[in-house]
């Protein structure tokens, strides 16, 4: 029987592939692949049929959301109908956000980081979206990352109780350190600042240990390569995105988890190469700097829930 975060799973995974659909049609590879997560059983294609029911539904949008749009409706019709198809998908990912973080210990929404303060007098910063229980005995000390990405700062232990952060995909213990975990939905990211962490999967004995400017991604079964860890990677703990002639599209994937609106970009700009150091708790500041560097516009809509951004006029 399934449980409700592997629901919570599912329903993610549908309102990825709705969003794929509305950037593009699916070519033979992708509808293939479509096929094959709906048919996986008979809950993936009920949650499939309830999220695609609703893009029909706009009329159970908040008002605050829905009145704005309708009265810009007249003046900027092409924005009217981007909305219109796009908002039923930001109510479902509002929705299935607030019912994952809902029984958390500790959680953070779409915000700049927030710092939890451990019994031990360790650290765990979280990053926007995320959320964890903190589960210590007398015997260990143990974080479960339910969703998100954590930084991990630990100290010391009197009682020598191990460290160790469960996801879905496996574990990993410190070894006296400063590390990273990161989730989605396949796969977990481990990185090491400092000392040392012992990774495992899941569903697997096998084991490895990465030490300071390392990396690895783990699935349930398996251990990948590891990797250089780059210290950008880390940039939000500090409030910041740092990065480096990356296209404008791979950028704003980088600030949607920091805010609640859907980002629409239009193509004629998402290949333009973004550089920099950008502050994430000023997301109006952080937008007023792109369109003082860049040949692009910003622009609102809907008390600021949709954001467009478009070549300069």
């Amino acid at each position: 029987m399934l449980n409700q975060n592997e629901r919570h799973q599912i329903l993610e995974e549908a309102v990825e592939w709705l969003m794929q659909m509305k950037q593009k049609p699916l070519n033979e590879i992708e509808l293939l692949e479509f096929e094959q997560w709906k048919n996986r059983s008979q809950l993936h294609q009920s949650i499939w049929q309830q999220a695609y029911q609703l893009e029909e539904k706009f009329q159970s949008l908040p008002s605050h959301i829905a009145i704005p749009i309708i009265q810009k409706q007249k003046s900027h019709p092409d924005i009217w109908l981007m909305v219109l198809s796009c908002l039923p998908l930001l109510g479902l990912l509002y929705v299935m956000n607030q019912q994952q973080q809902w029984t958390a210990d500790y959680r953070n929404g779409f915000h700049a980081p927030q710092t939890v303060k451990l019994p031990d007098g360790g650290k765990i910063i979280l990053n926007s979206n995320t959320a964890i229980d903190v589960k210590y005995t007398a015997k260990k000390r143990d974080i479960i990352l339910r969703k998100g990405e954590i930084w991990i700062e630990t100290q010391h232990d009197v009682k020598n109780r191990p460290f160790t952060v469960y996801t879905q995909q496996g574990q990993a213990q410190a070894l006296g350190t400063k590390y990273l975990v990161k989730i989605d939905q396949k796969s977990s990211q481990i990185a090491v600042l400092k000392g040392a962490v012992k990774v495992q999967p899941k569903t697997n004995n096998q084991y490895v240990i990465i030490t300071k400017g390392q990396k690895i991604s783990i699935n349930q079964y398996n251990l990948h390569s590891v990797e250089y860890f780059d210290h950008s990677e880390i940039g939000w703990t500090k409030g910041l995105i740092m990065v480096n002639e990356i296209p404008l599209s791979e950028f704003v994937q980088k600030l949607r988890p920091y805010q609640s609106a859907l980002i629409y970009l239009d193509p004629e700009v998402s290949n333009i190469k973004i550089s920099g150091t950008f502050p994430i708790a000023n997301m109006a500041q952080l937008y007023e700097m792109l369109e003082n560097t860049y040949a692009i516009d910003v622009d609102r809509y809907a008390m600021n829930h949709i954001i467009r951004i478009r070549q300069k006029k």
